[in-house]
């Protein structure tokens, strides 16, 4: 008898298929233990009225898998959003033991996604779904569907840690740092005034400053689990002649995605004498960068697993430095 589908090794639920043992055996899995952590964000289902014709799963970092089968024009997809879970998946033969006849399955987030033959009065297989997450699809396939199974993790993931951020290359220079003007105000006593005339040029503005770490794992699970990041950031440092640079800072604790209001407030005042004018500016610099990088990833899972990896991931952030001013006589 030719072989059972290639199962992939690690924390997964136990081999589960319906089907028959015609075609070749395939495997989609990129959830590789202290490799990736990369999950399945959505399935393309070709089909017809007997049984299931071909199958392609695209993967959270939005890499697919070869088309398994042949692609036919009764097609459907379904795609999971970040954190949703599959709470049943049910799969049906084809009602004489050659093909996968049928799949349903419900989602966390209220999706059913139901395809293939009519199975009334066939027996419906349950798959054990686990933590709901689902990794992979396994099978044997050659013109049709003619084996299919899941492959699910078996525990939720409950941590996330980032750490050995290594951008590549980090943010220097200026580029991406330029001056913000706040306000801007003109003064003048007129030249018949028989006094000096006071003036006080203050306020306050409020900007939002943001630092974001985006890679595949931070998207994948980091709706809904704890994500700790321990990175170097960057600010706007002094000025080298006329220009400000970036800064870097010493590594924090921080999350994948912060933001914070900061306020930029200045104050300034003096007299003019008759006939005298002067013109007050508030400004800032503003920087706006972006660094890719590569780091560390250990994914903490329920059942104890602890997997770690590398991979890359881009970093952006908007800073803001403290209000400045100046004022410019009259001509």
């Amino acid at each position: 008898m030719p072989d059972w589908p290639p199962y992939p090794s690690g924390p997964f639920t136990g081999e589960f298929v319906v089907g028959g043992f015609g075609g070749s055996p395939f495997q989609a899995c990129k959830w590789v233990m202290n490799q990736s952590g990369l999950v399945v964000k959505g399935l393309d289902v070709w089909y017809n009225s007997s049984f299931l014709r071909g199958v392609q799963v695209t993967f959270s970092d939005n890499s697919r898998s070869a088309i398994f089968g042949q692609p036919s024009d009764t097609h459907a997809t379904v795609t999971f959003a970040p954190g949703e879970r599959i709470t049943s998946l049910t799969l049906w033969g084809n009602g004489n033991g050659t093909r996968t006849g049928r799949i349903r399955l419900t989602t966390s987030a209220g999706q059913t996604f139901d395809v293939g033959k009519n199975t009334s009065g066939q027996t419906a297989y349950e798959a054990g779904v686990a933590s709901g997450i689902l990794v992979g699809m396994v099978g044997r396939s050659g013109d049709d569907i003619d084996m299919l199974g899941p492959v699910f993790l078996n525990g939720v993931v409950t941590n996330i840690s980032i750490s050995d951020v290594v951008y590549n290359p980090p943010l220097t220079g200026s580029a991406g740092i330029s001056q913000m003007t706040l306000d801007r105000v003109h003064y003048f006593n007129p030249p018949n005034a028989k006094q000096d005339l006071p003036w006080t040029f203050d306020n306050s503005l409020t900007r939002v400053t943001s630092t974001t770490f985006s890679q595949s794992t931070g998207t994948t699970y980091g709706i809904s689990v704890s994500t700790e990041v321990s990175a170097e950031l960057f600010g706007i440092g002094g000025k080298i002649g006329s220009t400000y640079t970036w800064q870097r800072t010493e590594t924090t604790e921080t999350s994948t995605s912060t933001s914070f209001e900061k306020v930029l407030a200045w104050g300034i005042s003096g007299d003019l004498k008759p006939g005298e004018g002067i013109t007050a500016t508030s400004f800032c610099q503003q920087g706006v960068g972006q660094a890719n990088y590569m780091s560390t990833v250990t994914l903490r899972l329920s059942d104890g697993t602890v997997s770690t990896y590398k991979e890359p991931g881009v970093f952006s952030n908007v800073v803001y430095t403290e209000a400045e001013v100046t004022t410019e006589p009259d001509n």
